[in-house]
């Protein structure tokens, strides 16, 4: 007699990186339910669309890829929509017509149930849901993992929808966290990313003063086997120096600072409902490079926001030239409903918007040249995490290594390239040979290639002075992913928005 063979599930993660855990769960939640997981959409029974609700753009992403599942959909398949897009009751109306289950990001434990009941399974209780913020056994580790601390905000940005669709901060127990960790780490993680909508308010609904501070040094404590701790979306507030003490005591807690700012005139800061004493963000900024004195900056700002002058745009140039962050991202201000940034008056045109980005992104990337062209020469460490291949218009190619060093995080920095293959998941010491506004290049430490390695990078460095240079990563998994879905070849890749 044949065995039936289990049913299989695909999902499509849109988005941040809070997202991309909440797709972790609701993978680890179906296969204890169950069911296998499919790299191909087209061998699953299942597909998931995880969707992301935070801007206009995102959210015809969103519809765009469901409405391609839906139009290949077979008769034995099931779609599903689930995340941040659900949550807005006005939006919930644009997901297409055809899906078969709806759940939100507030939901994303139940899927099991609801897979379950779609496919007449069983009914199982699967242990240790909580709701949005569900810890859950980390037992599939890559070479870099993100754990979410905490889910909602507290803050009410007037541009934002976050408060809207996660509501206020839920904070997950400490001991969750760092179990998770030590879940990753034993199953071969070198890096750990921690995410929230306000990481550095972690533990303020639970009561812990010193939340985020305290939370590190137990994870030090506890972990002693995790090689990087990386931190993201760290609003600014005093409470960072007291953070910033912490990470300069202990190597492990990587010397990288994401404290998105969004604009530099205090009038308008007042507008978008943020802190609005630039002097103060100054001081964050110089208390982290003097306690830290390698650490690597990154902000994100938002052009064209209602009311914006051109003299608050200049006051902004001036202040991205004088304080010279390693990594920018910059984007137009969109206009959401519900917010109360759609209620002001004096719209900038969107034709004026985006010469303002496009501004403030040119200044950037001189700014950032300069930064990634003083490393050429100088030793770095390299988190290995894809190999790829390297090809040009005459048809030679060879294998390239992919990775991030120290001051790049996952998805949203540069990468570092060298010529070679070496082992996924490996920590390399690299020598910088070349750099761009965004990527750097280089060649292993290692006596039994450094030379050979050498000549190869020259090469390389050649081919893509003549711009006629691609790679092509052969199992690079989420990482060329990512970089298709940004609209940008690899190896450039441009820096994109995060945090609150």
């Amino acid at each position: 007699m044949a065995v039936a063979s289990r049913p299989t599930f695909h999902i499509v993660t849109l988005g941040c990186s809070k997202n991309r855990v909440d797709s972790e769960g609701m993978s680890r939640v179906l296969t204890e339910r169950g069911l296998d997981s499919a790299d191909d959409p087209g061998n699953a029974q299942v597909l998931i669309v995880n969707t992301c609700g935070f801007l206009a753009a995102s959210r015809a992403e969103s519809v765009s890829v469901i409405r391609d599942l839906l139009d290949a959909k077979r008769d034995d398949q099931l779609v599903i929509a689930s995340g941040c897009m659900p949550a807005l009751p006005n939006r919930r109306a644009e997901l297409p017509e055809g899906v078969d289950a709806i759940i939100s990001t507030h939901e994303w434990d139940t899927i099991g149930d609801v897979v379950g009941g779609l496919l007449h399974m069983p009914e199982l209780q699967v242990a240790g849901c909580q709701g949005m913020l569900t810890s859950f056994r980390r037992v599939e580790a890559g070479p870099s993992a993100y754990v979410k601390i905490a889910d909602g905000c507290d803050h009410a940005c007037h541009f934002c929808t976050i408060p809207i669709i996660k509501g206020r901060q839920v904070s997950k127990r400490p001991s969750d966290v760092v179990r998770e960790i030590s879940e990753l780490v034993a199953g071969g993680t070198r890096e750990v990313v921690l995410v929230a909508q306000d990481t550095i308010r972690y533990g303020a609904d639970l009561g812990i003063k010193h939340g985020l501070p305290k939370l590190l040094e137990m994870i030090v404590e506890d972990v002693p086997d995790l090689e990087w701790l990386r931190m993201l979306y760290i609003y600014p507030t005093p409470l960072t120096m007291r953070m910033v003490d912490v990470m300069a005591e202990h190597d492990v807690l990587l010397p990288y600072l994401d404290m998105p700012i969004q604009h530099a005139d205090k009038e308008v800061l007042r507008r978008m409902g943020r802190p609005s004493d630039v002097d103060m963000t100054r001081k964050l900024v110089d208390y982290a490079r003097s306690k830290m004195p390698d650490v690597a900056m990154r902000t994100t700002f938002i052009v064209g926001y209602p009311g914006e002058t051109d003299e608050q745009f200049e006051t902004l140039m001036d202040f991205v030239e004088e304080m010279k962050f390693d990594h920018v991202g910059v984007f137009t201000y969109s206009h959401e409903e519900g917010t109360k940034s759609a209620e002001l008056d004096n719209p900038v045109p969107i034709e004026i918007a985006e010469e303002r980005r496009n501004a403030l992104m040119e200044l950037q990337q001189g700014i950032s040249l300069a930064k990634n062209q003083s490393l050429v020469g100088s030793t770095v460490d390299v988190l290995v995490e894809a190999i790829g291949e390297m090809e040009d218009n005459e048809g030679n190619s060879e294998p390239i290594t992919v990775g991030r060093a120290r001051r790049h995080a996952p998805e949203v920095d540069g990468l570092v390239f060298i010529p070679g293959a070496l082992p996924v998941g490996d920590m390399v010491q690299v020598v910088i040979q070349d750099a761009s506004p965004y990527d750097l290049w280089a060649v292993a430490q290692d006596t039994r290639v450094t030379q050979d390695g050498l000549r190869r990078a020259e090469r390389a460095a050649r081919r893509r002075s003549r711009q006629n240079q691609s790679i092509r990563p052969d199992q690079a998994g989420r990482l060329g992913e990512n970089r298709k879905r940004r609209g940008r070849a690899l190896p450039v890749v441009q820096s994109r928005p995060s945090g609150t």
